[in-house]
């Protein structure tokens, strides 16, 4: 199972996104009312768990977690840098 895929699993399972949502790699998950706040806590906790990295305080901004290719992205580049 790749990252996004991982990633859209957990939202489902937390129930912070509906299994039949039709949410593409790049929908905003802010906008389409996905996740908040308090849904980007939950997803930093099970990011920094699932994938071994930390997630600084300056990097909780929408860029690094607006879609599900942005949360990929993001995590490639801590795994990586």
């Amino acid at each position: 199972m790749d990252v996004i895929d991982e990633i859209r699993s957990f939202l489902i399972e937390e129930k912070l996104m509906d299994s039949d949502a039709t949410l593409t790699e790049t929908d905003s998950l802010l906008e389409e009312g996905v996740i908040d706040s308090l849904g980007i806590q939950t997803l930093v906790s099970f990011i920094e768990s699932q994938y071994g990295i930390t997630v600084d305080e300056d990097d909780l901004m929408p860029d690094n977690f607006d879609s599900l290719f942005a949360i990929k992205e993001y995590i490639d580049e801590k795994r990586n840098g």
